[in-house]
């Protein structure tokens, strides 16, 4: 994935690589309980998480 990202800068990919496991987990979340997730505010954790990650730097 990051091979096809040459024009990202490092911080750039340090920073995408927690973003896309963070997506992931949010999918896998949903995926093996889409109401305990959003109920116990799992996803709105996620999000948060990503929110931050992305806004690093």
């Amino acid at each position: 994935m990051l091979s096809d990202a040459d024009c990202l800068t490092l911080a750039q990919h340090i920073r995408l690589l927690p973003v896309a496991s963070g997506m992931t987990g949010i999918v896998r979340l949903l995926a093996d309980g889409p109401g305990t997730a959003i109920l116990h505010g799992l996803v709105v954790r996620m999000c948060v998480i990503l929110d931050h990650a992305a806004g690093c730097g």
